[in-house]
């Protein structure tokens, strides 16, 4: 089951930056799928948009192992001066990052918007 896919094309600024990157994460986002999709997530936080957001939406199942590679994201964000948002996120998905505690580092949100 792939569970990475990013939306292109990008809406650049200068110094070839774009403004936006949209990453549509999908199925099980758990130990076996989440280092691959973390790493992936920080490569694209490299590149230096101005925000990433990372959508839930058809995420069926979100581990503390899938919890801990956002927070990795969050990191390489935060060093970049990247702003991370999650949306799309469903209940289960927003109360397991509020048990964990990520949910308010995040700026995470019930549904799409920027």
């Amino acid at each position: 089951m792939r569970l990475f896919r990013s939306r292109f094309p990008r809406r650049t600024v200068a110094h070839g930056q774009s403004a936006r990157e949209v990453v549509r994460l999908r199925g099980e986002f758990d130990a076996r799928s989440a280092r691959a999709a973390g790493l992936r997530l920080v490569r694209l936080i490299d590149a230096g948009p101005q925000v990433l957001e990372i959508d839930l939406g058809k995420v069926t199942y979100l581990s503390p192992d899938g919890c801990r590679a956002l927070f990795v994201a969050l990191r390489a964000a935060r060093a970049r001066g990247t702003r991370l948002v999650v949306t799309h996120a469903d209940e289960r998905a927003r109360s397991i990052l509020d048990q964990i505690g990520i949910a308010r580092v995040l700026a995470a949100r019930p549904g799409g918007g920027s």
